[in-house]
C-alpha cells in the first residue's frame, strides 16, 4: 500500500541509515516550473529505520515534496526531513570518480593514437621504398609494387578501424569533461532528505521522491515551411518544436520527460472586480485598479525526437518525449520535435500601398490539429528560404492561422494621386474641406496568375462637426474589413504580366472657422 507524509512530529529512531544519491528517472516541465521524480530500490529491515537521498536540487520546493514507499506490506513512512547540505564533500568524491574515469578513458585513446602513429609510419617507409627501388629488374619492380599496394591497403585499413574504435571512447571523454567541469564549478549547496520509516518485516522497497523545482521548463518554437510550388494555393508545414531547460546542477541521464502546457505565469484565477466609484472631475483610473490585483496576483503566484500526445482534456494536455532523453544542466535548450502540422493555405499577396508600396506574401488556413498549441516564436520559410520570425499566437482547432512570408519582388504597386485639393467652399455656409482620389496599379510580374489583396483606409468622423464622405471606390470591396471602420479591402487576381487597378477616395468636410485635421 502506497504511503504519502510529511508530519510535523519528530522520532527518535536507533537504525542505521541507507544513504543515496539522488537520480532523477521522470520529468514532468510546465512553462514555468518543473516536477521531477526519483526513485530507487533500497533493501531496509524490520522495525524503524531511515533512508537518506542526497544531493537533491536546492531548488526544490518543500511544500510539494510527496514520498512513497512501496513492496514491503505494511511499511509506513513515520517522518520525513529536509535539510540543507553543502557540497563540497559530494563534489569532491564526484570529481574524484571522474578523474579516474577520465584517466582511463584518456589510456586507451592515447594508445589507440599510438596504434594509428605506427601504421602510419609504416606507410611513409612504404613510400619512401617505392620512392627509391635502386636498380631492380621488371619482375622485380612489380613484385614490389604489389606487395606496396597490399601493405599500404593493409595499414590504412587498419587506421580508419582503429579511428571507428575511437569514436566512443571520444565521446565518453567529452562527456566526462563536461560532467567534470560541472561538478567542480557548481559546487553549490543541495538538499538531503531523511525519510523514517516503520516495516513490520524486511525486505526490497521501492521508494519514490516527487517535487517540484523552479529550475527547468520548457517553452515552445515552431519551423512555419511555406510551399507554393503546387498546383492550387499552398501547404504550410508547421514543426511543432520543445526547448527544454534545466539547471538543478545535475545532469538528467536517461529520463523520461512529459511536457505539460499548463501555466502558472498568469496567475490561477480572474482579479476581482470592485465597484467604480467616481467623482467629478476625478481622472479615470479604473484600468490602473484593474491591473493592480492582476500584478498582486501574479507576484503571489510566480514560481521563482518526436513526442506524443499522451492525454488532452477540457483544459490542459500534456505530451511525452518518445523516449529516454539527456538533458544538460546548462543555460542551453534542448530541442526536441513534437508533431508536425499540415495547413492547407490560402496564398495571396497583401499591400496597403499609402503605407507602404511593397507585397507581402501571406498565407491564411485553418489550424485542424488535435490539441491546441502553445504560443511561441515561429522561424519563416518560403520555398525553402528563410525569411524572417514572427510571434505565433496560441492556436486551437478549427482557428485561422495567418502569418506572412516576406516580399515578393515580383508583385510591383503604384500609387497614382489623381485628385488632393484643399480650400473653403460654399456660398451661405462657408466650409473647409478637403479631397482626395487615388489609384493603385497592381502589376504581376509573374509567370502565372496571382491573387492579389489591396488595403486602404478612408477617415472615420466621431464629432457631428466633422463628415467624411466616400468619393470613387472601385467594387467589389470589402468595407470595415474586421469591424475595423474605415478600412477597405480589394480581393482580385491579377493574370500573369498584367495590372490591375482600383480607386480609392474621401472627401473631409469642417464648419469654416475649424482646422481641417492633418491627412
Amino acid at each position: 500500500m502506497n504511503k504519502l507524509g510529511l508530519l510535523t512530529l519528530a522520532i527518535s529512531l536507533s537504525a542505521i541509515p541507507l544513504p543515496t544519491f539522488a537520480k532523477i528517472a521522470e520529468a514532468t516541465l510546465y512553462p514555468s516550473h518543473a516536477e521531477l521524480t526519483w526513485h530507487e530500490s533500497e533493501q531496509i529491515n524490520a522495525g524503524t529505520g531511515t533512508i537518506e537521498i542526497n544531493g537533491l536540487p536546492l531548488s526544490l520546493q518543500d511544500q510539494s515534496l510527496q514520498v512513497m514507499l512501496d513492496g514491503v506490506p505494511g511499511a509506513t513512512l513515520q517522518q520525513i526531513q529536509v535539510s540543507r547540505a553543502e557540497r563540497e564533500d559530494f563534489v569532491a568524491a564526484e570529481a574524484r570518480r571522474i578523474r579516474q574515469e577520465l584517466s582511463e578513458v584518456n589510456l586507451r585513446i592515447q594508445e589507440q593514437e599510438d596504434l594509428i602513429s605506427s601504421w602510419k609510419q609504416q606507410v611513409t617507409l612504404m613510400t619512401h621504398a617505392a620512392q627509391s627501388p635502386n636498380e631492380l629488374t621488371a619482375s622485380e619492380l612489380s613484385e614490389l609494387a604489389i606487395a606496396l599496394k597490399e601493405t599500404t591497403q593493409s595499414a590504412l585499413a587498419e587506421i580508419r578501424e582503429t579511428r571507428e574504435s575511437m569514436k566512443e571512447d571520444l565521446a565518453l571523454k567529452d562527456r566526462l569533461t563536461r560532467e567534470l567541469s560541472q561538478t567542480t564549478q557548481n559546487a553549490k549547496a543541495t538538499k538531503n532528505v531523511k525519510v523514517y520509516y516503520r516495516a513490520p518485516n524486511s525486505g526490497s522497497a521501492q521508494i519514490k521522491l516527487r517535487f517540484q523545482t523552479s529550475e527547468a521548463r520548457w517553452r515552445s518554437e515552431y519551423n512555419a515551411r511555406l510551399n507554393t510550388k503546387g498546383s492550387a494555393g499552398g501547404e504550410l508545414i508547421l514543426e511543432h518544436v520543445a526547448v527544454v531547460q534545466q539547471t538543478t546542477g545535475t545532469d538528467w541521464d536517461d529520463v523520461q520527460v512529459q511536457l505539460a502546457t499548463a501555466s502558472a505565469r498568469k496567475g490561477t484565477s480572474m482579479p476581482p472586480v470592485n465597484s467604480w466609484v467616481v467623482i467629478p472631475g476625478q481622472p479615470e483610473r479604473f484600468q490602473a485598479k484593474a491591473l493592480a490585483p492582476m500584478a498582486e496576483m501574479r507576484a503571489g503566484s510566480s514560481m521563482a525526437d518526436s513526442a506524443i500526445a499522451e492525454r488532452a482534456s477540457t483544459f490542459t494536455q500534456s505530451y511525452r518525449l518518445s523516449g529516454p532523453v539527456q538533458i544538460p544542466s546548462d543555460a542551453s535548450g534542448q530541442r526536441f520535435k513534437v508533431a508536425d502540422h499540415i495547413v492547407p493555405v490560402e496564398v495571396a499577396v497583401w499591400s496597403a500601398p499609402v503605407l507602404d508600396p511593397t507585397g507581402y506574401i501571406h498565407a491564411k488556413g485553418v489550424f485542424k490539429g488535435e490539441v491546441p498549441i502553445p504560443a511561441g516564436q515561429a522561424m519563416l520559410y518560403r520555398d525553402g528560404q528563410s525569411v524572417g520570425q514572427w510571434h505565433l499566437g496560441e492556436l486551437s482547432p478549427g482557428e485561422d492561422i495567418a502569418l506572412g512570408f516576406g516580399a515578393d519582388q515580383a508583385v510591383s504597386i503604384a500609387v497614382i494621386n489623381e485628385l488632393e485639393k484643399t480650400g473653403e467652399e460654399g456660398i451661405w455656409k462657408s466650409e473647409n474641406v478637403q479631397r482626395r482620389q487615388n489609384r493603385f496599379d497592381i502589376t504581376n510580374h509573374h509567370d502565372k496568375p496571382i491573387r492579389v489583396k489591396v488595403f486602404d483606409r478612408i477617415p472615420v468622423s466621431e464629432q457631428d462637426v466633422l463628415t467624411v464622405k466616400p468619393l470613387e471606390i472601385s467594387e467589389p470591396v470589402q468595407r470595415n474589413f474586421e469591424d475595423k471602420k474605415g478600412v477597405l479591402v480589394w480581393d482580385r487576381e491579377v493574370p500573369a504580366g498584367k495590372t490591375k487597378s482600383v480607386k480609392s477616395g474621401f472627401e473631409v468636410r469642417v464648419p469654416d472657422g475649424t482646422e481641417l485635421p492633418p491627412l
